[in-house]
């Protein structure tokens, strides 16, 4: 893409909390609340792997720890 000089814009997403809409993007480092919003995400992952949840990371091509896939999975959704 970069050759042909060709520009992807964001894909976004939307949260309602507490009767508000959040807009985000991945990597998106401007909200206040960051903090909390990944340690809420870590527990929701840990809930799902508990109920038998398995990442397919067959998508991830780099050469890192199984742990380090996963939380490339996780900040992708993110």
């Amino acid at each position: 893409m970069r050759d042909k000089r060709v520009k992807k814009e964001p894909g976004y997403s939307w949260i309602k909390y507490k009767g508000k809409v959040h807009v985000f993007s991945a990597d998106d480092q401007s909200s206040p609340f960051l903090g909390q919003i990944y340690a809420e995400l870590e527990k929701l992952n840990c809930k799902m792997i508990e109920e038998g949840y398995i990442p397919d990371m067959s998508s991830i091509l780099h050469d890192v720890e199984e742990s380090e896939k996963i939380k490339m999975l996780n900040h992708h959704r993110i």
